[in-house]
């Protein structure tokens, strides 16, 4: 009887070892590190590439570095429709074009047996976003003549939210992770510097182009606008929101 209670007992010890060194060998074997490429905001001419890091059994951290060049303004269906009947409004609206930069820390856990970085996951993360622009803004004062100013402007927003999603592995090396859904939120200020030859304008021309430009209602922000000089400065603040939405990037895992 003793024999084989110590039998048990060797046995149960040596499947406990075998065990650990499957563990501690596997996720060496597969790599806790994925770099990732969304392929769905290709469409949308937003190129991001993520790095994500398993932590232990189903936590993971993440970090998202996109770019975009000449992507559409803000609000731009909702200025439209506000000052599509002016036609110098119209063209600057229809022509400015932004830079964009979007960096986005993320944590992960995972759902299941398989453990991160494989799985249902729901995630957290901060986003922040840099815009940047310049434009030719025409104007028409009381005395009939055209001017044209040239703009640039930054917009600088920090936000939030949550996600919910899914990865597959491809093979020992490949994934492929799909954004369920993401809503985040958070808050945008924004600088905006014109420089035009406003010499031949009075001061009520100066106060009207100020209310003009404060004028533009978008829901939730305010516009504080200055013209002196030869300058036009515009100082923007806000609400900005979005959907990391039905998103599809493809990973190599190391």
């Amino acid at each position: 009887m003793k024999k084989s209670l110590l039998l048990v007992f060797i046995c149960t010890l040596l499947a406990g070892n075998s065990m650990s060194q499957v563990n501690a060998i596997t996720p060496s074997i597969l790599g806790k590190n994925v770099i990732k490429f969304n392929l769905s905001s290709v469409a949308i001419e937003h190129y991001m590439l993520q790095y994500e890091r398993s932590l232990g059994l189903n936590k993971s951290i993440g970090l998202g570095i996109g770019v975009s060049s000449g992507v559409d303004l803000p609000f731009k269906s909702t200025l439209l429709d506000q000052f599509g009947g002016n036609d110098d409004a119209r063209r600057a609206i229809e022509s400015t074009k932004f830079d964009k930069l979007t960096i986005t820390p993320e944590y992960r856990f995972y759902f299941g047996l398989k453990g991160a970085p494989l799985g249902f996951y729901i995630a957290t993360f901060v986003r922040y976003t840099k815009l940047t622009f310049t434009q030719d803004y025409l104007f028409t004062p009381s005395n009939g003549v055209e001017h044209l100013a040239l703009v640039t402007g930054k917009l600088n927003g920090v936000g939030g939210g949550a996600m919910m999603g899914m990865q597959w592995g491809l093979g020992k090396s490949v994934t492929l992770d799909w954004w369920i859904v993401g809503p985040f939120a958070g808050v945008m200020d924004g600088q905006f510097d014109g420089v035009c030859d406003m010499s031949d304008m009075n001061a009520a021309d100066k106060a009207d182009l100020e209310k003009d430009i404060e004028s533009i209602d978008i829901p939730l922000w305010k516009v504080d606008a200055t013209v002196a000089g030869n300058l036009i400065d515009a100082k923007i603040t806000g609400p900005f929101y979005g959907v990391r939405l039905m998103g599809l990037c493809l990973g190599f895992r190391f």
